[in-house]
């Protein structure tokens, strides 16, 4: 089965983008303000060990 370079840079570049998205998740989860925990903290947290962070991590979401 051949595959073409071009098929192999798109599946390089969407690995690429889920890894940052999961990083900056993390980044949010530990930068955001946990005095009280809202709903920020919860979603970014939860989808940080489930591993939607790799899409929530490009949402901003309204830390109080």
């Amino acid at each position: 089965m051949k595959t073409g370079i071009g098929v192999i840079v798109i599946y390089v570049a969407i690995v690429a983008a889920l890894i940052t998205g999961e990083v900056k998740c993390i980044i949010k989860a530990v930068n955001c303000n946990w005095d009280p925990i809202g709903k920020a903290e919860i979603i970014y947290t939860v989808s940080a060990c489930c591993g939607i962070g790799a899409i929530v991590g490009y949402v901003d979401i309204l830390d109080k």
